[in-house]
């Protein structure tokens, strides 16, 4: 089981990391782009690990919200990294 979540996870971080450009950037951009990219990373985290308290925790129904936020965030950057790498290549 852990196996698959580390596969899942590694497979999850290369599609996050498809927004960084890799052609026509400079490095301070790429840099920039890789920092951004870490920064959402690690705040999907931080919205799943408190929609995940609220709703075990408290009981709160509301903390549906920041997850359904996280799975939007996700995939809105996943999309806009399969478009920029379809625009490159």
């Amino acid at each position: 089981m852990e196996f698959v979540i580390e596969a899942f996870f590694e497979i999850y971080v290369e599609l996050m990391f498809l927004i960084v450009p890799e052609k026509n950037a400079s490095k301070k951009h790429i840099f920039i782009a890789k920092i951004m990219a870490v920064c959402v990373l690690i705040a999907l985290i931080a919205l799943t690990i408190w929609g995940m308290v609220l709703l075990v925790d408290y009981k709160n129904m509301w903390g549906i919200a920041p997850i359904a936020g996280a799975v939007a965030l996700s995939l809105a950057q996943i999309i806009a990294g399969i478009a920029n790498y379809k625009k490159n290549h």
